[in-house]
């Protein structure tokens, strides 16, 4: 009996890399690392509740009930929507189709329900937070782990995008399970001395969170070479095989039932060729070369280290355009610092962390045009790269005394006041609008130009046939506000002369067309507009001006209009003849 229940016991998981010890030295010589080490560690549920309660307030107070201008959280809704009205014969091939295969299952429950959709990504949010507290806890200190909790929590860059529609929040959650899967990957292979015969079902959900993260974000392809590459690095040969079929089996059943369903589309081919353009809205400029690639890499670590990186941290105004190659730099070595300290205490998860960072953001360098700039590319990594910086610095202060290590805790304080302060600013600018949006107020905190177009995607939406296709430049957000009518979106200027775009147009059934003045910088109405309609519409008003007739104006500052295409009408006007 006794022999069974020693069995029995073993065969609980155990961390491999055990909490930091307590009682290490007496009360009295205990340093400052010690007694937070100890009294975190003994309330580490309820630090974690705290935060969790700290992060539902802000995600309340900074909630945004509106679709935003930047068209990709309406990609993802309208991509749902013909998922769950033509699951068939539909495959969303603009991005990732994993989010949108999502949506599809409350589209099809509830309809098109926006404020629903955002309070899952409120949800989905916290549980990235929740399962990156169950993966890093014991196996980094809690002096790390819970400050970088705190800031992600309260950070006004994560609280956005957790009250909207794009795919932010929702693969926080799946890598934070990710990395859960990951932990509890290394402790049943201590318990069970890597026997695959009792560890594989830990490998199988590992594998089926890496090819789900593929299936949220293009760029998390990158995950799986980087992947790999630990398992090299910690020369684990036989898990490299082990993870190749675990990951393999889901990845090629998926294609299967893909190729079943939807034929030989793929997830890749539609942005590969549009990657590699000097300019993605204009493929006259050519491809970009090996060293424009370079160049475009080491140009997008600049802002998105020592501009994005440090806005979202609160130290830079989020308006700086300022980059510092210093900064970069000064990030990249301290990351690096980290990881050694990270291969000296065998912290596998730490490193398996940074090198999967390391590799998604060396995809996104040279993936994105340098034009594009947006936070949230970096935004998803912020508590890994915390984790690995924070870790190299604590490793550094963690021999020396109490007063020492006291500059640590002003580090985590600074950091987390920067980022609790920023959050705050938001917030208050934010609850006006928010307490008007739920008053009824829907285009409270829009600018005109918006409102204008909004309007006009409305009245399209009421009035105009089920016959008539509206080409515009933002179609997924007029979708959203057309109540679900399809309109035909136009991104780039395909052709530079008139008879080209009318044929483009024709053989595409284009009846009508939305013109409107959207702002270029959306804080300031300075004559720079989104101009690519007009530079399609102009040529095509100088040669055919019959071709052309407005049948609707909404707003006189920063109007939209929309246009009817009359294909049929006569090539050049007729001059009738004057009388003697």
């Amino acid at each position: 009996m006794n022999k069974i229940k020693k069995k029995n016991k073993a065969k609980q998981p155990q961390r491999r890399t055990p909490p930091p010890q307590k009682n290490i030295k007496k009360a009295a010589g205990a340093t400052f690392f010690d007694k937070a080490e100890k009294w975190l560690g003994n309330n580490s549920k309820l630090s974690f509740i705290v935060i969790a309660a700290l992060y539902f307030f802000f995600a309340f107070i900074s909630f945004n009930v509106r679709i935003t201008e930047s068209n990709d959280d309406a990609l993802y809704i309208e991509a749902g929507y013909k998922y769950a009205n033509d699951f068939f014969n539909y495959y969303y091939t603009s991005n990732a189709p994993l989010y949108p295969m999502f949506l599809s299952l409350l589209i099809s429950i509830m309809g098109v329900k926006l404020i629903v959709f955002k309070l899952f990504s409120v949800l989905f949010n916290f549980l990235g937070l929740l399962f990156l507290y169950k993966a890093f806890k014991g196996r980094i200190p809690h002096l790390i782990l819970f400050p970088v909790l705190l800031v992600t929590a309260v950070n006004s860059y994560f609280l956005y995008y957790a009250s909207q529609t794009y795919t932010e929040a929702f693969y926080l959650f799946l890598s934070g399970v990710f990395f859960y899967s990951f932990s509890r990957l290394l402790d049943t292979e201590v318990v069970y001395n890597n026997d695959i015969r009792k560890t594989y079902k830990n490998w199988l959900v590992f594998g089926l969170f890496a090819f789900l993260l593929t299936m949220t974000r293009n760029v998390a392809v990158a995950s799986i070479p980087a992947i790999l590459v630990y398992f090299l690095l910690m020369k684990e040969f036989r898990n490299v095989f082990y993870f190749i079929i675990s990951f393999g089996i889901f990845k090629g059943l998926f294609e299967v039932i893909k190729s079943l369903i939807w034929g030989s589309v793929g997830q890749y081919g539609s942005q590969s060729s549009f990657i590699f353009q000097k300019d993605p809205y204009n493929p006259a400029k050519g491809m970009e070369d090996l060293w424009g690639l370079a160049s475009r890499y080491f140009h997008n670590s600049d802002l998105y280290i020592s501009k994005r990186l440090f806005q979202m941290l609160g130290f830079k105004s989020p308006d700086s355009t300022t980059t510092s190659t210093v900064l970069t730099v000064l990030v990249v070595l301290l990351i690096l610092w980290g990881l050694y300290r990270c291969f000296k205490s065998k912290n596998k998860i730490l490193i398996l962390s940074t090198v999967y960072f390391a590799a998604m953001l060396s995809a996104s360098f040279i993936a994105l045009a340098t034009r594009w700039d947006q936070p949230r590319m970096i935004m998803i990594y912020l508590p890994l790269i915390l984790f690995v910086i924070l870790y190299g610095i604590y490793d550094i202060f963690k021999r020396t005394s109490t007063p020492v290590q006291t500059i640590f805790l002003f580090i985590l304080i600074v950091i987390s006041l920067s980022s609790l302060i920023t959050s705050v600013k938001k917030a208050n600018k934010n609850l006006p609008v928010l307490s008007k949006n739920l008053k009824g107020e829907k285009y409270a905190g829009y600018t005109p130009d918006w409102i204008n177009y909004f309007k006009m995607s409305e009245w399209v939406g009421e009035n105009m046939p089920d016959t008539a296709l509206v080409a515009c430049r933002k179609a997924p957000i007029s979708f959203i506000h057309s109540n679900g009518k399809q309109f035909f979106p136009v991104y780039k200027v395909l052709y530079n002369n008139p008879d080209s775009s009318l044929a483009y147009f024709e053989r595409n059934n284009v009846t009508h067309v939305i013109l409107a003045n959207l702002r270029r910088n959306p804080k300031k109405a300075d004559g720079f507009i989104i101009n690519t309609i007009h530079r399609i519409l102009k040529p095509i008003a100088d040669k055919y001006p019959q071709k052309l007739r407005v049948i609707h104006k909404v707003g006189e500052f920063e109007p939209a209009y929309l246009y009817e295409i009359n294909y049929n009408a006569p090539a050049y006007n007729i001059i009738q003849p004057t009388a003697n």
